[in-house]
């Protein structure tokens, strides 16, 4: 069974949309996306207090970064992402690096995932990519994201807040990973209208051949962090036959119900959600609040309404962890049980 997004869509998917749903075909119906990184990497050790955030340990410790690739695979994720979120060729200059030094670190980040792939398969051997999709998706950032103070949650940019500055931001990034050969590229934690703007003329200008997904975030349940519609931000990636899928990421459990509903008026490509544990991240003291998230058990208690609603690619975004990954994973095989 293949889910479908059911849609009003209007633009033709293209061959990314097509080669998003063979995937999930493979998968039995659905794929299953990892959880946190930076959670994890905590979790062993690493010290994310910097703006590179855990794009920090491409540099001090990749070793931990392809640890925790390789337990999302464990756990039953079919799609690891990058640890390149927030890892930009401005910010490694702003460490001092130099460009070229600064594209290598990008380059380095897909080049671990795909080791921790080739470890997997290594201790598996029973294990084969054509029976079971084990993808690597290099995942930017917003503009936000680099600023590291919390303006992904808001989409407010300022005096930065032009069409031909964000493009001028994100362009070589874009062609750095593209060139890394990931086998998706996840533009995540879209916060406006005029970014998701500015990464599907990037896609056409870039000339980027590689399947994208778009993923925005909200706080309402409605539209996303920075005002702009839902719907609207929806339509432009589904406008653009480069974009594979559509969805959500780092948006509380709660919302994701009404969130698939509104994208689903608009396009007929893959939905993705990524939710969040459901706590509230406090951009001051760059640290999440507790007291609103929601248990494992809870948070694969949507599962079920998710797929119904028709999401077909579903995982964790932030403070969800390898335990949560494995619980949607148990979720998912009941839910298509011939996966």
């Amino acid at each position: 069974m293949v889910v479908k997004s059911g849609g009003g869509g209007g633009a033709e998917e293209g061959a990314a949309g097509a080669a998003v749903r063979r995937w999930v075909e493979a998968g039995g119906g659905r794929l299953v996306l990892d959880g946190g990184l930076a959670t994890e990497l905590e979790a062993h050790g690493a010290d994310l207090n910097d703006p590179l955030w855990s794009a920090k340990c491409i540099l001090s410790s990749p070793h931990l970064i392809r640890k925790v690739h390789l337990d999302y695979i464990e756990a039953g994720a079919n799609i690891i992402i990058t640890a390149s979120y927030q890892a930009t060729i401005q910010g490694f200059e702003s460490k001092g690096f130099s460009k070229e030094q600064g594209e290598n670190l990008l380059t380095k980040s897909v080049e671990i995932a795909h080791e921790a792939r080739e470890m997997f398969l290594k201790q598996h051997p029973d294990q084969s990519t054509a029976l079971r999709p084990i993808l690597v998706a290099a995942s930017i950032g917003s503009y936000g994201a680099y600023l590291a103070d919390g303006s992904e949650y808001s989409g407010d940019y300022g005096e930065a807040g032009t069409l031909e500055f964000l493009k001028d931001f994100h362009r070589r990034r874009l062609q750095v990973l593209a060139e890394a050969r990931p086998d998706l590229i996840a533009f995540e934690t879209i916060p406006n209208k005029l970014e998701a703007q500015a990464y599907v003329e990037l896609l056409e200008e870039c000339n980027i051949n590689i399947p994208s997904w778009f993923s925005f975030n909200s706080k309402d349940g409605v539209n996303v962090v920075s005002g702009d519609s839902l719907i609207e931000c929806a339509k432009i990636a589904n406008e653009c036959a480069k974009v594979g899928a559509v969805g959500i990421n780092c948006t509380p459990p709660r919302f994701i119900h009404s969130l698939i509903l509104s994208i689903r008026k608009v396009t007929d490509k893959p939905i993705l959600i990524y939710p969040n544990s459901g706590e509230r991240y406090d951009a001051e003291k760059k640290e999440w609040v507790e007291c609103t998230g929601v248990s494992d058990g809870d948070f694969v208690s949507y599962v079920g309404e998710w797929c119904k609603d028709g999401a077909a690619l579903i995982g964790g975004c932030c403070r969800t962890t390898p335990n949560t990954i494995r619980a949607i994973t148990r979720s998912l095989n009941q839910y298509y049980p011939a996966a």
